[in-house]
């Protein structure tokens, strides 16, 4: 014990990188956890999905917006964050939120924080299929202990609750698609030399717009995005706990790897499915449980120090600049 208080600045600082990724990796799984709970909050006192998923990203973009200008951090040029954050923002915020907002209603908590398991399979194939990232056996052995917690949370269950939750639960079945493309689309064509903190705000606020154009094009009336005002209160908890997230998110991918960031999925799924037993009275049979625990494991495993071989993005390639700034 005392030879560990005795550590050498440079070693504590290689400690302190080295638990880093583990770190973000819990605070952004649980801040997205405590999503399903106050989507499920917000439904129940009559706020529109899109509504919701508006009034939380255009205020979280506005308060990044603001952070970022005083701080003065980083940006790229303007037609460069433009498209980065239309991207990111339909892949990474637009359609999951929606689609999210939309079912969680209808599944509970839990059940619609299962689809948040299969991002890090689905990004560690398209990572590999292009060549970003090359797994080493102690990541693809801890990403294979979490999808296995994963089926024990969803195959010992049989079928749904209610076979009208069928259409549902293949709609939620697009979460994990788009946040897998999302992943890998901002490791690929992250602005060199940009603070996480302002493609955080351009990618809320682009997610916010393309909610709008959603509603608008689906022939909802304009104060459908203003629904989500009926509860300030929980919609400046929401707007909050978005605002920490994106922080933390983009500051995950900038250190981390697509791959890697994917397995908040595993943590989001665990606190929603916590949640909603505790919150809401929802019940899972001791597999849920049991699969939350190897879920876990697999997470310690991934986080362990044998790591995959990283392809560097195009932005961080040196002819082009410097790594993702932290």
């Amino acid at each position: 014990m005392a030879e560990c208080l005795l550590l050498d600045p440079a070693s504590r600082q290689t400690e302190s990188r080295r638990l880093e990724p583990l770190l973000l990796l819990l605070a952004v799984g649980g801040l997205i956890g405590a999503t399903f709970p106050a989507a499920k909050l917000a439904a129940a006192a009559g706020v529109a999905p899109l509504g919701w998923a508006y009034g939380m990203l255009l205020g979280a973009g506005a308060t990044l917006s603001a952070l970022s200008l005083a701080t003065g951090a980083p940006r790229p040029r303007t037609g460069r964050l433009l498209r980065y954050s239309a991207a990111s923002g339909l892949l990474t915020m637009a359609l999951p939120n929606m689609i999210l907002f939309a079912a969680v209603p209808r599944l509970g908590a839990g059940l619609a924080s299962v689809v948040y398991t299969l991002p890090p399979l689905l990004t560690l194939l398209m990572a590999a299929a292009i060549g970003l990232e090359r797994p080493g056996p102690r990541r693809l052995l801890g990403i294979g202990i979490g999808f296995a917690g994963a089926a024990l949370i969803v195959l010992p269950r049989g079928a749904l609750p209610s076979p009208d939750l069928l259409g549902w639960m293949a709609l939620a079945l697009a979460i994990p698609v788009s946040v897998a493309a999302g992943n890998v689309y901002r490791t690929l064509r992250w602005p060199a030399g940009s603070s996480p903190l302002t493609l955080a705000a351009g990618t809320m606020l682009a997610g916010a717009a393309w909610v709008a154009v959603a509603a608008l094009a689906g022939g909802w009336p304009p104060l459908v995005l203003g629904s989500a005002l009926a509860t300030p209160w929980l919609l400046a908890a929401q707007v909050a706990a978005s605002t920490l997230q994106a922080v933390l998110f983009f500051r995950l991918q900038s250190v981390a790897g697509p791959v890697y960031l994917s397995q908040i999925g595993y943590v989001a799924t665990a606190c929603g499915l916590a949640s909603g037993a505790l919150a809401f009275g929802e019940t899972y049979s001791p597999w849920v449980w049991a699969g939350a625990a190897v879920i876990a494991a697999g997470v310690m495993i991934v986080n362990g120090r044998a790591r995959s071989t990283r392809r560097p993005s195009p932005s961080a390639m040196p002819a082009q600049g410097a790594r993702p700034a932290p």
